[in-house]
């Protein structure tokens, strides 16, 4: 039986944000808890950023059987002696749930195993897929400082900090919440401990700059950052202080601003130019898989 088209919008099937679980017991690495301002300490260089974008692009079925089409990219950007350079730029489409190649014109998925039942697994094991290209290109830098966009999954020999954007989760008892609304761009958190998936890391919350005009939420501006607990942690908090707010975007050119780091927001762009458009993408597989929606 012939795998056939269900829908060019799998994303729109995508469950909400998950649940908002209470905090792990609560381990301060710094006391005591009371915001924190740093130095301008330089930056190691080379100064990588790396980052991955995924795309589901099409849902199919086979009878009972579901997969999930779609795209993944990663690449690092390095900056060193004010010059600022795309590395290691990959970009591959997977099949989640397929047993053997599929192929759709000029376009080829290879098989990539789902996380679970039905769409959630699906959508797990596309994220699945860039997580470990991210990895592959952060594996091949040397030197320097690593700083990933999203969180610390691997360890690797030298500085490395992950940063986070969006706060889902709970790190803070209730009590220690009310200072990250109380920092004032520039300062941050002392640190504490996370403990996730056989990894022990450091991690603190940091306010960017905001811009002067309009209101701001409480949580507007703020990156949650980790890093190995048994690396120089400290020393990279300090550091970030000075790191991220430099980088840091304006709203005129990023809707995601502060948040979006200048450097990512490069090496997004590029990633999505090397991915194709949507719409391209999906004419291509009506095309050659037929109907959808």
């Amino acid at each position: 039986m012939a795998w056939r088209l269900v829908s060019l919008e799998p994303a729109r099937f995508q469950e909400g944000p998950p649940l908002d679980p209470e905090p792990e017991a609560f381990h301060p690495l710094e006391e005591p808890w009371e915001a924190k301002r740093g130095g301008e300490a330089p930056w190691p260089e080379p100064l990588y950023f790396v980052d991955g974008k995924e795309r589901a692009e099409a849902l199919l079925s086979q009878g009972p059987r579901l997969a999930l089409l779609g795209c993944v990219a990663a690449g690092a950007v390095a900056l060193k002696g004010g010059r600022v350079e795309l590395l290691g730029l990959r970009v591959r489409r997977v099949g989640v749930g397929l047993e053997e190649a599929l192929g759709a014109g000029e376009l080829l998925y290879e098989p990539a195993p789902s996380l679970g039942q039905g769409l959630e697994g699906l959508l797990a094991g596309l994220r699945a897929a860039r997580e470990a290209l991210e990895q592959e290109v952060a594996l091949g830098l040397r030197g320097g400082l690593l700083v990933v966009d999203g969180p610390v999954r691997l360890l690797r020999e030298g500085p490395l900090m992950g940063y986070i954007k969006t706060h889902w989760a709970r790190y803070l008892p209730k009590e220690r919440e009310a200072l990250l609304e109380a920092l004032a761009p520039g300062e941050r958190t002392p640190a504490f401990r996370v403990h996730r998936k056989g990894l022990e890391l450091a991690s603190w919350y940091l306010r960017l700059p905001l811009p002067p005009e309009g209101l701001h939420p409480p949580l507007a501006g703020l990156l949650r950052v980790e890093a190995p607990l048994s690396g120089p942690f400290l020393e990279l908090a300090d550091l970030s202080l000075g790191l991220f707010p430099s980088l840091a975007s304006h709203p005129v050119k990023d809707p995601r601003a502060p948040q979006n780091l200048l450097p990512v927001g490069r090496l997004e762009r590029e990633l999505a130019r090397r991915m194709g458009r949507p719409e391209v993408v999906g004419r291509l597989l009506s095309r050659h898989l037929g109907g959808g929606r």
